[in-house]
């Protein structure tokens, strides 16, 4: 009797083993459809806003040829689009998708990497322009490792257009714009406004703004150990190169500042 007893207990134990894996892998097998789910209602919505960015693009009169290659793309592809395209439709469905779901918006034509350099209102805006950094540290990676030609930035803001200041970026370039993205994320996750930030704080001089989002070191005044005329020529090259930079507003020669 007492082996019958225990057999049955073994037999029961058993029965118990294999239910709890069953159920297991049972759910996980519903979250794994679940992602498989969610991955396909993202890519629909994707392509619902590749849609409506095509038709957008070609109402405002770029040609078929520039859409494809933005959009990686055939022409026969991208004239498909636009001809079955309703834009009014398109409009309205990404609203919905936008209020309900909390898709992100697009981006404006009419706006400017500038914006974000005069301060944004909401956490979540800042933390939109660094996703946007992230994206630019991907694609100088990318060329980088490609080894053609090495990826060129400007220093300053667009609105200083003509005037630049175009530098090479190399991997150190990129480590420490990431470890400055990283900072600002870390404050940006504590805070609860922008008014609370620290080191995230927007200077109120775009240039300078400009230049911290890129990483860019203050220019040290070059060591002087020299003869006057030394002296002189390497104030002028600074305040030259400070210029250049955007950190001074004029030439040195309209501050009376020569070269000997």
């Amino acid at each position: 009797m007492p082996s019958e007893r225990g057999a049955i207990i073994s037999f029961v134990a058993r029965v118990s083993i294999g239910s709890e894996e069953w159920r297991r892998a049972w759910r996980r097998e519903l979250r794994l459809l679940g992602r498989v789910r969610r991955g396909a209602w993202r890519r629909e919505m994707a392509e619902l806003e590749r849609t409506w960015a095509i038709a957008s693009a070609h109402a405002e009169g770029v040609s078929i040829r520039k859409i494809a290659a933005a959009a990686g793309l055939g022409p026969t592809r991208v004239h498909a689009i636009v001809r079955d395209a309703d834009i009014d439709s398109l409009d309205a469905a990404l609203g919905e998708l936008r209020s309900l779901y909390g898709w992100p918006a697009p981006e404006d034509p009419d706006g400017s990497r500038d914006d974000e350099l005069a301060g944004r209102e909401l956490i979540a805006q800042r933390l939109g322009d660094e996703v946007e950094w992230l994206r630019d540290c991907a694609t100088w990676l990318a060329q980088l490792e490609l080894g053609e030609y090495p990826p060129v930035i400007n220093l300053r803001p667009e609105a200083d257009h003509p005037e630049r200041c175009n530098i090479v970026v190399d991997l150190g370039r990129v480590r420490r714009v990431l470890l400055r993205i990283a900072a600002d994320v870390d404050e940006l996750a504590r805070a609860r406004s922008v008014d609370e930030l620290e080191h995230a704080q927007v200077d109120r001089d775009v240039r300078a703004e400009r230049r911290r989002r890129l990483a860019e070191s203050p220019l040290a005044f070059p060591a002087h150990r020299r003869s006057i005329r030394q002296y002189q020529q390497a104030v002028y090259d600074f305040e030259k190169e400070r210029w250049r930079r955007g950190e001074a507003d004029s030439h040195p020669f309209d501050r009376d500042i020569y070269p000997p």
